[in-house]
């Protein structure tokens, strides 16, 4: 019984940290948008930066 309790227990945190990265990803992405929509509106080097990260953020995060 108490190898089940444990087991459901380690489920419960795998859950809580794999809704903790899913949203840790989101906030990154719109983080990076809105980066973007700064970049785009006061400079067009930075925005060209700013979607140059974006995409490498992108990259990275489809790979995982």
């Amino acid at each position: 019984m108490h190898d089940e309790e444990h087991s459901e227990q380690m489920r419960q945190k795998l859950l809580d940290m794999q809704t903790a990265l899913f949203s840790l990803r989101d906030g990154l992405v719109n983080l990076s948008l809105s980066l973007q929509e700064l970049a785009f509106l006061t400079d067009e080097s930075a925005q060209r930066q700013a979607s140059t990260e974006a995409d490498s953020l992108m990259c990275r995060l489809l790979r995982n």
